[in-house]
């Protein structure tokens, strides 16, 4: 008996230390959330410039990239072990609000991608506030679902 509970505090601390070993740090955390945040933006702007010009190719798929990087790759980041650093709702307004000011390029590149995929010389619509602001909200659920306790 002493052996099974020496082997099973054993594999317990083995646990412990792999788990600490693949967590992530601050600017790996950042950087994470960047990545999913920051993709999912770009595919919901090409998603909303490309059903506003009255396009429906390729739309399903951007929406789906928008649900995918948010709903899954973000709440499993912001679920995922850290270390060196607490406050992940801190870390991660600061990658947020560092988002939010690139607004104006995550516009022109979904710009450039639609005229470019779909072969137009010039755009008949453009993203605006709104369009911004319901990303937000998009982020902001998602975030929810992530940090839940």
């Amino acid at each position: 008996m002493a052996t099974k509970k020496k082997s099973s505090e054993m594999a317990r601390r083995v646990a412990a230390k792999v788990l600490h070993a693949m967590a992530y740090n601050r600017e790996a955390f950042k950087d994470k959330v960047e990545e999913h945040v920051g993709g999912a933006w770009l595919e919901f702007y090409k998603a909303t410039l490309a059903t506003r010009i009255g396009q429906k190719q390729w739309v399903t798929h951007w929406n789906t990239e928008v649900r995918n990087l948010l709903d899954r790759n973000l709440v499993s980041v912001l679920r995922h072990e850290i270390r060196g650093f607490k406050d992940r709702r801190k870390a991660l307004e600061e990658v947020l609000a560092a988002l939010k000011a690139k607004d104006a390029g995550y516009r022109r590149s979904a710009e450039y991608i639609i005229k470019r995929d779909y072969k137009l010389s010039k755009l008949k619509a453009e993203i605006d506030d709104k369009d911004s602001d319901a990303f937000w909200v998009r982020v902001d659920t998602a975030v929810e679902a992530g940090l839940a306790e």
